[in-house]
């Protein structure tokens, strides 16, 4: 059988961790039996060790990344670039589908943003969730099967089902790499965690709300606990760092907050394993894969109900609503001084990262075989 790949949806080092986690070992355990088409932007290179006997790359030209130019090309070339192919299965990582492709459809869902009202800011990105919640309805009705990266995800599609008809689905969740858990292991050996440290890791976008956690953290402060914080990731939203470097001077926290910006992944590590708690505050999150690396380095989680973290995290932490400081700063309180919490998460943290392995994680994509 041969299947396409369309990756020029993936927009971010978390989407591509994603399909090129899964791609890798259902390339391996189906070497004799499937080949694979990847088609990614021509400056994007898929990882090394990714392209073998039974993965091949075309590239398509970089003027397509915008949404709107890309959605236009997939709906005209992709069913020419099928038949030319001769393409069996389609797997699409959008969430959507392709109209008139000729070859079964597969999607993978990967994004909440346009369930998430908070999650959209102006009338231009209003308007693109409209045209993506159409487009994933569509999709409940023209896939042969769809993959969710979370029940929680899932439900939110499932609220689009016309007539509550939902396709066939499989859960899967996405793994750490091994390099991850490598280094976690070597981190929970020499047990060098800061008992009031607290980091945030996340591409820091309006809706993963820092300023609720930076609220926290001056709460905390303020009752006498002497924590700090460390905000980690890059910042695609340059006016909402501004925002949040202000409101970090304004409570007199600049001596305690450090926002780092992207780091290595040495670094990243680094910042998991010496903090005390993992604290993202996040309205709208489809997996949560720092939370879910958190884990790996025992490191317990506050975070949202509202989102699937607290699902990936079950047991590893404490889960509140969205826009509570109260609440946030009641929760980091309890991780920071109440150690028989602490440990009892900590130690579900870890047993949970360790179920995120690809060999198991990639499993239920095996079923897209079966509806070609």
């Amino acid at each position: 059988m041969r299947v396409l790949v369309n990756g020029l949806s993936i927009g971010s080092l978390s989407g591509r961790h994603v399909v090129y986690g899964f791609l890798r070992p259902l390339a391996a355990w189906t070497r004799e039996q499937h080949e694979y088409v990847l088609v990614t932007y021509e400056s994007e290179s898929p990882p090394r060790g990714l392209l073998r006997e039974n993965v091949r790359r075309i590239e398509v030209s970089d003027r397509l990344r915008p949404w709107w130019k890309r959605t236009p090309w997939e709906r005209l070339e992709l069913p020419k670039l099928v038949k030319r192919e001769r393409i069996d299965l389609v797997l699409t990582a959008s969430g959507a589908t392709v109209p008139g492709c000729p070859a079964p459809q597969v999607s993978l869902a990967q994004n909440p943003w346009c369930f998430v009202s908070a999650a959209q800011v102006g009338i231009r990105s209003r308007v693109k969730a409209v045209l993506q919640r159409r487009a994933y309805r569509q999709a409940l009705g023209t896939a042969q099967m769809m993959i969710y990266l979370s029940h929680y995800l899932e439900a939110q599609y499932a609220r689009l089902a016309v007539g509550g008809t939902m396709p066939r689905s499989e859960v899967a969740y996405p793994a750490l790499d091994d390099d991850t858990h490598d280094s976690a292991a070597a981190w929970r050996a020499r047990q060098e965690k800061d008992p009031l440290l607290i980091v945030s890791v996340s591409a820091m976008a309006p809706w993963k709300r820092a300023e609720t956690v930076v609220s926290a953290l001056g709460q905390l402060r303020a009752g006498g606990v002497e924590a700090t914080l460390r905000l980690v990731g890059p910042w695609p939203d340059w006016s909402y760092r501004a925002r949040i470097e202000r409101q970090v001077e304004a409570t007199h926290l600049s001596d305690v907050v450090q926002i780092t910006g992207e780091v290595s992944k040495s670094e990243l590590h680094r910042h998991y394993a010496e903090a005390k708690v993992f604290c993202l505050m996040s309205a709208c999150e489809s997996y949560g894969i720092p939370a879910a690396e958190a884990q790996a380095f025992g490191t317990p989680v506050v975070s949202t109900r509202d989102c699937a973290i607290s699902e990936v995290c079950e047991g590893a932490g404490l889960f509140g609503p969205v826009d509570d400081t109260e609440w946030t700063t009641q929760a980091l309180n309890t991780m920071l001084s109440d150690e028989k919490t602490w440990q009892s998460c900590s130690r579900r943290a870890i047993q949970n990262a360790r179920a995120l392995r690809w060999d198991s994680c990639a499993r239920p994509l095996m079923s897209m075989f079966e509806v070609a």
